[in-house]
């Protein structure tokens, strides 16, 4: 190498972040733009129907429930309606907005773990993968559904309350709330959180309920009945009445191609299965005097929280993997730890989004893809025990 070149790169070096950025940007639109003009199922069934109805009405039309979205989620696709035509387009431009939040949130949690600026290696490598691993770009641009809307959120509101910034980050989770039950997913983290730190009220649990009942009020102005904000949520948990719905958790693993009788004797004992396998987890971390007010830690528990209430809650979608597939992508960039973890997680992802959208089973069925993820999930139950519970660490890259 010359010297000429060499004082080049030595000159390009501090304009790494900055090019990883411009590149990850131009190829995440790049990446949407192919998948703006596929029509869902869910679309088709669903989307474009509620989009005719909300479009046909004035703003007093919000007082009645049109599908089976939250409010403040009508509220947008009311205001897009009237500026935009394209039902399909609108609904895609909003889910990729909230992508790009999405990103930036995933870089700047990394950034305050590592104390870096935000425009640095680490934060920018996390911003990149994250605008454009392809579950992310699959869920908005092909699907047109909105998961990033409420895990951008809940990113933010983990960087609070990485930050101590404990109301900002409970407002946060409940405009999350608002927007998908999902959001429920990462509860149990702060359940923990309280339990172990001792920072935070169980009154700044009232700050999420309280969120989402603002979030709704436009349309509790116009008319709507205040019981609503439960019932679109209680509507949603029993929609399909199936044990498992393409997640391929123990459900999927036990029951793939069977119709499971007792649906509504079966849910409460999944839920109960849940919240005792999570409160195994809290004593654990209980007793052990386990400190979750350090970040590794933190997020740890909620990669394992997260997944636990995947792996045994029924009725799962595939894309309700999303919360636990971006935090398994932030974790490794904070850490360097398990890299292959968040792989293999957003792989299994993967497959059931091509299954969806494109018909593709054959490869790898719902019932193999469940014992490679129960596979996974007892290794994840591994780590949070060895490295949070035990502070013994599993494995560490060099950074």
């Amino acid at each position: 190498m010359t010297k000429v070149e060499k004082n080049l790169l030595r000159l390009l070096k501090p304009y790494i972040p900055l090019m990883i950025f411009v590149l990850a940007t131009v190829a995440g639109i790049l990446l949407r733009a192919v998948g703006m003009e596929v029509r869902s199922d869910d679309f088709n069934s669903f989307l474009s129907g509620w989009w005719s109805v909300i479009a046909a009405q004035d703003f007093s039309g919000l007082s009645q429930q049109v599908g089976n979205y939250n409010i403040p989620y009508q509220v947008i696709i009311f205001l897009l309606s009237r500026f935009i035509g394209d039902a399909l387009f609108a609904y895609k431009l909003v889910s990729i907005i909230f992508d790009f939040l999405l990103a930036g949130a995933a870089a700047l949690l990394v950034a305050t773990y590592r104390r870096e600026r935000w425009f640095s290696f680490a934060p920018m490598m996390a911003y990149a993968v994250v605008l454009c691993s392809l579950t992310v770009v699959l869920n908005s641009a092909f699907w047109g559904q909105c998961d990033s809307m409420y895990v951008s959120l809940i990113l933010l509101a983990v960087c609070c309350t990485m930050r101590e910034k404990h109301i900002p980050a409970f407002i946060l989770l409940g405009a999350a709330l608002a927007f998908k039950l999902q959001m429920v997913f990462i509860l149990p983290l702060y359940l923990y959180y309280y339990i172990s730190s001792k920072k935070i009220s169980i009154l700044h649990f009232l700050l999420i309920p309280a969120t989402d009942i603002v979030m709704c009020l436009p349309a509790i102005i116009v008319g709507r009945p205040f019981g609503d904000i439960l019932q679109i949520y209680i509507g949603q948990t029993d929609y399909g009445h199936q044990i498992q719905m393409n997640y391929p958790n123990i459900y999927a693993f036990m029951c793939e191609g069977k119709t499971v009788e007792n649906y509504f004797l079966l849910k409460p004992l999944t839920i109960v299965l849940a919240m005792s396998v999570l409160a195994a987890g809290l004593l654990f971390v209980w007793k052990r005097g386990v400190d979750l007010n350090k970040p590794e830690k933190f997020m740890m528990t909620g990669i394992w929280t997260t997944f636990t209430c995947l792996m045994f809650l029924s009725s799962m979608h595939e894309r309700y993997s999303y919360l636990l597939d971006v935090l398994l992508i932030v974790y490794f960039f904070m850490t360097r730890r398990h890299p292959f973890v968040a792989l293999i997680a957003g792989l299994i992802s993967l497959r059931g989004y091509c299954y969806y959208l494109f018909g593709y089973y054959e490869a790898l069925p719902l019932g193999m893809t469940s014992i490679v993820n129960i596979a996974l999930y007892a290794y994840v139950t591994y780590i949070f025990v060895r490295e949070t519970v035990l502070d013994q660490p599993v494995l560490k890259l060099k950074t």
